[in-house]
């Protein structure tokens, strides 16, 4: 019984030195693992392509949003309501 609770004991603090250590090579810029959020990149991007290819409207949509951001980030000022 004290062999299994010292087991527990043992991987508990490994556990523990693990996260200490991930966290260090965070702080360095080396990975990402906890305080800085996952960056979405080239799988966001392909996800996106290929649900534009099961449903055309949804490319569209997305070159709206674009566009919206684009003028967002020129202006400074979010995007104006759509008119009718």
């Amino acid at each position: 019984m004290t062999r299994i609770l010292l087991w527990i004991a043992a991987a508990a603090v490994g556990l523990l030195l693990l996260d200490r250590l991930l966290l260090w090579l965070e702080s360095r810029g080396l990975l990402y693992y906890r305080t800085t959020g996952f960056h979405r990149g080239a799988a966001t991007y392909h996800l996106l392509e290929l649900s534009s290819a099961f449903d055309p409207g949804f490319k569209e949509i997305m070159e709206v949003r674009s566009e919206d951001l684009e003028q967002q980030d020129e202006s400074g000022d979010p995007p104006a309501a759509p008119t009718e």
